[in-house]
């Protein structure tokens, strides 16, 4: 039998809590002071409309309900919404078509013994609305945010203390710090099927601010592939976007490995070689918060579910598309010949007999491979969802030898995901939060040198190694900004800077 217990939340210890102690379906859900005071020395009776009890999914799945006792009612998502933000409501519990109902519980990466509560439908977690403090606010389902987070953290507290954890999944731990070019790679169980059905979609949750960057869904073949096959498991595929000169645009790159006609790499060029037009136009080098991108790779079930491009969609924070959708396929397009300065698209058009079916891939944030390669985001949040056939794990290897990993690079982080295999797994990426607290030197001195402290919100987020990038702003908006190492000395920073001070 469940233990019933209380869920509080990490941002200020208030409570799941029925909203007005309401016995009726629909009632919303906000979080509110605890109206039991826990005791060391004998039972506690917890308020009803605050009690709750984790229960197996009655419709069989590996996920959980969490139903309020005393009405019988599951903490829902309101009206079965997917969208972001959607209200949390307490609604009567359903036997069957249930998936706004269920729940699943991931540790907090950093060490916390708080959780969060994710809906597997959409991979949004439980937050207190707009991360408010106050007694009352309403509890809504949002991606999850891998920095500055507390208000979407919970811990399950029973009569006396803090009671067992929740039924926690486990984390698949990586051997490394995950940022940069460093991400888990996805693939099925058995090796040698095709993934189809693959989508990838951003939420931006902070304004994405770099001079360029590139989304990239860099996969390889099944392996090992079938006796005969034209590509050999000997093929790196790169789908996805970037941004370049305000405007976001697709891209689709093919590398067989030494396969004749091509002396070398075979590859398409980026669409800015062959259509002027973006999916979506931007301003001053910024992806708002709110919007959603969606990739999805486009593949040929009557050909072995070859890969052969990818489209792309662009939303709006309240759904609505924007920009224009595009669809960009790999056939046709004119092959490179040659490696080196010496290479060029001068080879026969690409056949879709030059392609192949995925059968592991990776997505990463980084730099756009036409510039110089290094992306250095100074603000971004977001969360990459990824969905397709047949379920997917986040393991820490690619199962080809031919390939892996990418030449460009970046200053993105990525969390945590769980362990097993699902069709949908959500991850969240961005930048630490650090925020100055100090400055020394004068008006007179600012024009030379001066002194900045800074302290990260949460010091159990911090990293060995990295990079803060930081810029000034005087009250007559003289500034000066640059990027210093985190992990040298103190004392030993040396920071060259760019500056757009005053006479």
């Amino acid at each position: 039998m469940a233990a019933p217990m209380m869920i509080n939340s990490k941002l200020n210890g208030n409570v799941i809590d029925i909203q007005d102690n309401s016995t009726t379906p629909g009632t919303l859900l906000d979080a509110f002071p605890p109206k039991a005071h826990l005791s060391l020395t004998g039972p506690t009776t917890l308020a009803a409309n605050q009690t709750w009890e984790v229960l197996a999914d009655p419709a069989g799945s590996p996920h959980f309900i969490i139903q309020n006792p005393a009405t019988g009612n599951c903490i829902d998502i309101q009206k079965n919404s997917i969208s972001r933000g959607a209200s949390l409501d307490a609604y009567t519990q359903k036997q069957k078509d249930n998936q706004n109902q269920l729940w699943d519980f991931i540790p907090d990466p950093f060490g916390s013994p708080y959780f969060f509560i994710q809906n597997p439908q959409t991979g949004y977690v439980i937050e207190i609305e707009n991360g408010s403090s106050k007694s009352g606010a309403f509890l809504v389902a949002n991606p999850r945010r891998l920095f500055d987070n507390n208000f979407q953290l919970w811990s399950d507290v029973t009569q006396a203390s803090v009671g067992p954890p929740f039924p926690a999944l486990t984390l698949a731990q990586p051997t490394a710090v995950l940022k940069d070019t460093a991400n888990y790679v996805l693939l099925p169980a058995d090796q040698t099927k095709n993934l189809t059905g693959i989508t990838i979609t951003l939420d931006i949750i902070e304004d994405l601010v770099a001079d360029s960057f590139s989304v990239q869904i860099n996969g390889n073949p099944p392996y090992p592939g079938p006796k005969g096959a034209a590509w050999q498991t000997q093929l790196w595929m790169q789908f996805g976007l970037f941004m370049q000169n305000n405007g976001l645009f697709l891209f689709t790159q093919v590398y067989p490995i030494g396969n004749p006609p091509f002396a070398g790499p075979l590859r398409s060029p980026s669409v800015q070689e062959s259509s002027p037009r973006s999916m979506l136009q931007l301003q001053n080098n910024t992806v708002p918060a709110g919007t959603q991108i969606v990739l999805t790779l486009t593949t040929d079930p009557k050909n072995d579910d070859y890969v052969t491009g990818v489209s792309g969609k662009v939303y709006d924070k309240s759904g609505s598309s924007i920009g224009t959708p595009d669809n960009w396929s790999a056939i046709g397009q004119p092959t490179w010949v040659g490696t080196g300065p010496s290479a060029s698209p001068t080879g026969p058009p690409l056949q879709e007999s030059d392609l192949a079916p995925l059968g592991a891939f990776q997505v990463v944030v980084v730099g756009d491979p036409d510039t110089d390669g290094h992306s250095h985001f100074t603000s971004g949040m977001g969360t990459i969802t990824v969905t397709c056939t047949p379920d997917i794990s986040a393991q820490l290897y690619w199962p080809s030898p031919a390939g892996s990993g990418t030449a460009e690079t970046s200053n993105c982080y990525y969390g945590k995901v769980q362990e097993g295999y699902f069709p949908q797994i959500a991850q969240p990426f961005g930048l630490p939060s650090p925020k100055i607290t100090g400055v020394t030197g004068s008006a007179e001195t600012f024009a030379g040198t001066f002194s900045v402290m800074v302290e990260p919100l949460d010091t159990s987020i911090l990293y060995k190694s990295g990079r803060l990038s930081m810029t000034v702003t005087d009250a007559d908006k003289n500034w000066t900004n640059g990027v210093v190492p985190t992990d040298v000395p103190q004392g030993q920073v040396t920071l060259t800077s760019t500056s757009g001070l005053g006479p």
